[in-house]
């Protein structure tokens, strides 16, 4: 008989049997030893209790590595059972007896660990893959209400701008009292830069210099946008009673218009995660929509561009409000409680929303509220002035380019800089900026041009200029006025860096630079570069929170070194730093699958007769077959393991959507875009407090796939 202790590398001794010299085997069952002697073995039943049964041939005997979803998060029941007993394996295949007693043994030796169901398996991630899509199937059948789940996200995306004195500022002391920033106060580097051959910086306001509080702010904009819904688009006055989850939503996300689903893809453009209003959709439904050969590109998966008309992109935090009503849209329309929205396209349901949202910000409803309360719906950092303050101290200039109009801006920047509201406000913080661009229109200011005008900060009312410099009027007796003002104006290929190169001098606002001279609206970056004195892309660094109108098109289309802020970041750090240990189990489990699936192939492949002549032992090979079918049970278990643990991995980060970079193990659609066009990102602007002003950004080393092995 052949001894099943020692195919199953496990211990040999007297107590259990004695060798056989008639054990000699041909390659068949050498083949099926190999499987589980050489590497690693997982049995089922460990795993059915949340365990990892791992073997290592360098260890002088076998290791039990135990890990279980308990580590992280507490057990819904909070009972603890002990180790498994023998009756554990009716699940599996039947096995020959000395097969079993070594798997008998086996758990003897483990007897002492205790086993915790996991709390994944409670969530809907059973074990058992039957189960898993029987639940699945219920899952989607079902019209539950979704789950609110306000405390669970702990602030995701509305994170506060770092305090001073929290971390030491770059200028605080010549040497640093701690070797290193925390990783939440880091500037990370994907693309080198040297800071020194930068002319000029520039900033976007929303979200950017400006960072809004989304349970405030998007609240009421998820308020105002219901109200233009019903009021202008007759919708049903049972709109007025949903509610707004800011932290439903996350960015990077997709809303597919023709379909009413929104999506998270990977890098890609594989759909992994899709909800259809409230209610996930299947795996199997979402292959087949988004994954099959009629949705593919040429790339092998389906392609989400921004100018794709079916499909529009989270790209910012001010998308969270209309993409959550959108998904309440869908839902209601579902329910059919409602013939006027039954008769609606999901199409229509979105332009009718985008529309909506678009008049918010035309008929001032937003601005209003802002402007009356700005503390209510904007963090006031601390530090945005000693940012600004060090960048013009070095030289550089300085300036604001973003799409709102002045009026708003105005509110914006008299508080966030000099904390003034109402009729408090004044034009001093203009002694900021060399060049502040509104009305901007990104991303066409990267691509067209369009008129430029002066703005006239006492009126607001607009005053035309020639390319930047003003058009003097035909009346003799305005000659005199407009000589005045040609002199705080730019003029056309006059730099506006001369000008204020004696303001670089001092880190203060300088007074010889006149209020209101420096504000225009529209143009486009011609215009910029003209009055910044820039000959080409590669010196002007701009920060901004969009990635696709700021940092995507400014650096394809013009070459302009860009900065991403992504405050969702601060949290992300942070939880990271948490999951570490399970982050790694995830990678062991990732490779002790692919270990176990080699071996498998192997056994089947010498099973089926196609390595050769099938050894003559048949005793010996039955039990191969035996081992391989149980092998086999135990691989769909360990794949049941290693998607619960990443399933939970994920909604420790957002219950919905998961990790903000991550679907799955692959790196998101939204980090691919991060990678490849920002040179730089980091969770707030004012991290740039911490950081010389001449620092040269050193990217990480590349490494392939073979490298990394």
């Amino acid at each position: 008989m052949v001894n099943r202790l020692a195919a199953l590398n496990l211990p040999v001794t007297n107590k259990h049997i004695t060798m056989s010299g008639t054990a000699a085997c041909g390659r068949l069952w050498r083949q099926a030893r190999r499987l589980a002697h050489e590497r690693m073995l997982v049995f089922g039943p460990a795993l059915q209790t949340g365990h990892a049964v791992v073997f290592n041939a360098s260890a002088d005997r076998s290791r039990l590595a135990t890990s279980s979803l308990h580590c992280y998060s507490s057990s819904a029941n909070g009972n603890n059972s002990s180790s498994v007993s023998s009756s554990s394996c009716c699940a599996q295949p039947s096995i020959s007896a000395a097969a079993a007693s070594a798997v008998s043994a086996l758990r003897e030796e483990c007897g002492s660990q205790k086993t915790i169901t996991s709390t994944s398996s409670q969530e809907g991630s059973s074990s058992s893959p039957s189960s898993t899509a029987s639940s699945s199937a219920a899952a989607a059948a079902g019209n539950r209400e979704p789950q609110r789940h306000t405390s669970a996200t702990k602030g995701y995306g509305s994170h506060p701008p770092p305090r001073r004195g929290s971390v030491p500022l770059w200028t605080d002391a010549p040497l640093p009292p701690q070797p290193r920033l925390p990783l939440q106060r880091r500037i990370f580097c994907n693309r080198a830069l040297n800071m020194k051959q930068i002319k000029a910086i520039g900033y976007d306001m929303d979200y950017t210099l400006a960072q809004y509080r989304p349970d405030t702010f998007e609240g009421l904009a998820h308020k105002e946008t219901v109200n233009k819904l019903i009021e202008v688009f007759r919708y049903p006055e049972q709109l007025r009673q949903l509610d707004f989850q800011w932290d439903f939503m996350t960015k990077g996300l997709i809303i597919d218009k023709e379909r009413g689903n929104i999506l998270k893809v990977d890098r890609h453009n594989y759909v992994k995660v899709a909800y259809h209003g409230f209610q996930e959709l299947p795996a199997d439904v979402r292959k087949s929509v988004y994954n099959g050969h009629h949705t593919c590109g040429s790339a092998g998966a389906g392609v989400f561009d921004e100018g794709a008309s079916g499909y529009a992109m989270v790209d910012t935090l001010f998308s969270l409000a209309e993409a959550y009503l959108y998904m309440q849209l869908v839902e209601m329309k579902e329910q059919g409680r409602h013939e006027s929205m039954s008769r609606k396209s999901f199409k229509d349901l979105y332009r009718d929303l985008r529309t909506a949202v678009d008049m918010c910000h035309r008929d001032g409803s937003l601005k209003r509220a802002v402007a009356a309360h700005p503390q209510h719906f904007i963090h006031r950092d601390e530090l945005l002035l000693h940012v600004l303050e060090t960048h013009r101290a070095s030289g550089r200039a300085v300036f604001l380019a973003t799409n709102s109009l002045f009026d708003f801006t105005n509110v914006v920047m008299n508080y966030l800089l000099l904390g003034k509201t109402g009729s408090q406000k004044s034009t001093e913080w203009l002694r900021y900026f060399d060049v502040v661009m509104v009305g901007c229109a990104k991303p066409s200011f990267f691509q067209h041009r369009a008129p430029l005008f002066n703005v006239d900060v006492t009126t607001g009312m607009l005053k035309n200029t020639d390319n930047g410099a003003p058009i003097i009027p035909i009346d003799e007796q305005d000659m005199s006025d407009v000589s005045n003002a040609s002199t705080s104006s730019p003029r056309r290929g006059s730099s506006s860096v001369s000008s204020s190169s004696s303001l670089a001098s001092s880190s203060s606002p300088s007074p010889g630079l006149p209020p209101g001279g420096n504000v225009f609206q529209g143009g486009s970056y011609v215009d910029l570069h003209q009055m910044l004195g820039v000959t080409e892309g590669s010196q002007v660094l701009y920060v901004g929170d969009h990635i696709y109108g700021d940092i995507v098109k400014s650096k394809k289309d013009i070459g302009w070194r860009t900065m991403l802020v992504v405050p969702e970041l601060e949290l992300e750090l942070e939880k990271s730093g948490r999951s570490a240990k399970m982050q790694e189990e995830l990678r062991q489990l990732r490779q002790l699958r692919d270990e176990y699936d080699d071996r498998i192939q192997r056994l089947r492949w010498s099973t089926q007769g196609r390595g050769g002549t099938v050894t003559a032992d048949e005793e010996a090979y039955r039990d191969a077959l035996q081992l391989l079918e149980a092998a086999e049970a135990d691989r769909a278990q360990l794949k049941a393991r290693h998607s619960a643990l990443l399933r939970h991995h994920h909604r420790q980060f957002h219950p919905i959507w998961g990790q903000l970079m991550k679907t799955g193990h692959q790196n998101s659609r939204f980090a691919h875009q991060i990678e490849r066009y920002a040179c730089l990102y980091t969770s707030h602007v004012t991290n740039l407090a911490f950081v010389s002003p001449e620092k040269s950004f050193m990217g990480r080393m590349d490494m392939m796939a073979h490298e990394g092995a």
